[in-house]
């Protein structure tokens, strides 16, 4: 199940891209990749609501997040399994600030969980290694 797992979260990025592209980010919900009561948890500290539910909840997040931004990419640098229905990602965020033009950079992780196939939760952490921390593993 492990590679199926990691196949799962690597679909479900792309759809998310493609629709964020188009102006829709809860595409992926759309694709029945996401559970329709699929938990975004931001890190601690995150200022916002701790838990974004849904296909409307990570839409809301989403926007938060890239508000601030002129330009903002998204790239998914590594999958790994990390067992018992888990997967971690790691992402490179790049932006642009509205306003002050400011570059900004973010290397973030998210530990996906999974059930029959779906995922049902990411839990977001600011860098890699606190995710790769979150399920036993480093880099």
């Amino acid at each position: 199940m492990s590679k199926e797992n990691v196949e799962i979260c690597r679909r479900g990025f792309e759809v998310f891209r493609a629709g964020w592209e188009r102006g829709d980010a809860g595409a992926v919900f759309d694709a029945g990749i996401n559970a329709p009561d699929f938990e975004w948890i931001t890190p601690r500290g995150f200022p916002g609501p701790r838990v974004y539910r849904g296909r409307e909840g990570f839409a809301e997040f989403m926007h938060t997040w890239t508000e601030d931004f002129d330009e903002f990419t998204l790239r998914l640098e590594r999958l790994i399994d990390a067992g018992e229905n888990r997967v971690v990602g790691l992402f490179h965020h790049t932006g642009i600030g509205k306003g002050s033009g400011a570059a900004v950079e973010l290397h973030q992780g998210l530990v996906y969980e999974l059930e029959d196939g779906r995922i049902v939760r990411c839990r977001n952490f600011f860098d890699h290694a606190s995710a790769l921390e979150a399920v036993g593993l480093r880099e």
